[in-house]
């Protein structure tokens, strides 16, 4: 049987949060493992999750400071940062943070999906 891999959602969108936690909670081999807009409960989701999807401009941290606060942690999950647009300068600011992933907003479904698959061969 294939393990169910757990995805934490943090970002201060309402509308984009719950749209996400549907995505997620209808895809095949994840579950959703909770979901907040505020930082210091992203850091509480860590431990029940394998994959944090973290919104870059959540206040009142910036999400850079958020990534490198969860990358620091021991056995801290995958961090799949969002934006709202995926740019390459964004891409390579994830990424010196320690993101594991970045994912336009503009593009979520089809960005998430094949971040998964790169994160989980």
């Amino acid at each position: 049987m294939e393990r169910v891999r757990r995805i934490a959602i943090a970002d201060s969108s309402p509308a984009f949060r719950n749209a996400a936690a549907n995505f997620v909670q209808d895809l095949p081999g994840y579950t959703l493992a909770g979901a907040t807009d505020a930082a210091p409960q992203a850091l509480s989701l860590i431990d029940s999750a394998d994959v944090l999807l973290l919104d870059l401009g959540m206040p009142p941290v910036r999400g850079l400071e958020l990534v490198k606060r969860v990358k620091a942690e021991p056995g801290a999950p995958a961090v799949v940062a969002m934006t709202l647009f995926h740019t390459p300068e964004a891409a390579a600011a994830a990424s010196r943070a320690g993101a594991d992933a970045l994912v336009g907003k503009e593009s979520f479904v089809a960005g998430l999906r094949d971040a998964l698959a790169r994160l989980f061969p």
